[in-house]
């Protein structure tokens, strides 16, 4: 089975298709959310965990009983927010673990009315300045190995041509998994995918996305070793997207990574 390298791509603050990106140890994180409707109820929440409450706010203050604990003193919005329509939530101190698609739900009389996504991406910040001679050293490199068939990496994007054996979107940790611990690995977007569901009891294969059945795997004994490297077989263009892994307890995060994959055609990997 073929495996490959990764690559540290420098990536700046910024909103687009996606969502917003931005780097670890910033202050705080804008999340926007709009709306043109009267509003008696706003709920916040992670997609790719359902159970989580980031945040709620009703029409006469934040209300924090039902809000997760990873969250607690770390979100706030306007005080006039329901009454301006201006729903954005702004987080404070974000790290690579709050990486997702934030879910904005508005609420009139108990019913969802509306609802926006938002897709958070946290990476590292780049070492300045010698970071970009040595990137574009590597840069050199990566075009003298891709020339030869062989894919070199960097920390958060992984690049490979069409018509290989296998990716790896590589992720160790050192947390402790022991238990009932589930990990979920996702593409994140406006068409999100469950691409892989580990965990005792799970039925893997009727969990993943129809387009990844049969195509991904994850190494022997993940959650004894801590390597939860996702292997994607015979990738294609239509692969390349973010990808997250998600390690939770009930509803405990235990750890978590987020890779950008780019699949490109044979000779077009630069």
């Amino acid at each position: 089975m073929k495996m490959f390298v990764v690559v540290l791509v420098l990536l700046q603050v910024s909103q687009h298709a996606l969502g917003v990106e931005v780097y670890e140890g910033v202050e705080s994180v804008l999340l926007p959310c709009q709306v043109n409707t009267s509003v008696s109820t706003v709920v916040w929440s992670r997609e790719d965990l359902p159970d989580f409450t980031v945040h709620l706010r009703d029409e006469s203050s934040d209300i924090y009983e039902d809000q997760n604990h990873y969250y607690w003193s770390r979100t706030s919005m306007r005080v006039d927010a329901l009454q301006t329509g201006d729903l954005s939530l702004t987080l404070r101190k974000p790290t690579i673990r709050d990486s997702g698609k934030y879910l904005c739900t508005v609420r009139k009389f108990g019913q969802d009315q509306i609802q926006t996504g938002v897709q958070l991406l946290v990476t590292e910040p780049p070492v300045w300045p010698w970071v970009l001679a040595a990137s574009l050293v590597l840069l050199v490199f990566l075009v003298l190995l891709a020339a030869v068939g062989v894919i070199v990496y960097k920390n958060y994007i992984v690049m490979v041509t069409e018509g290989v054996e296998s990716v790896l979107l590589p992720f160790k940790t050192t947390a402790n998994l022991a238990g009932d611990v589930t990990v979920k690995w996702r593409l994140s977007g406006t068409n999100h995918k469950t691409v892989l569901v580990f965990g005792k009891g799970l039925n893997n294969e009727f969990k993943k996305h129809s387009s990844y059945r049969g195509r991904t795997e994850m190494k022997k004994d993940p959650l004894e070793t801590g390597d939860l490297s996702l292997i994607l077989k015979n990738p294609v263009c239509k692969d390349t997207g973010v990808y997250t892994c998600i390690v939770y307890r009930d509803v405990d995060i235990l750890a978590q990574k987020t890779l950008k994959l780019l699949v490109k055609r044979t000779g077009l990997v630069h």
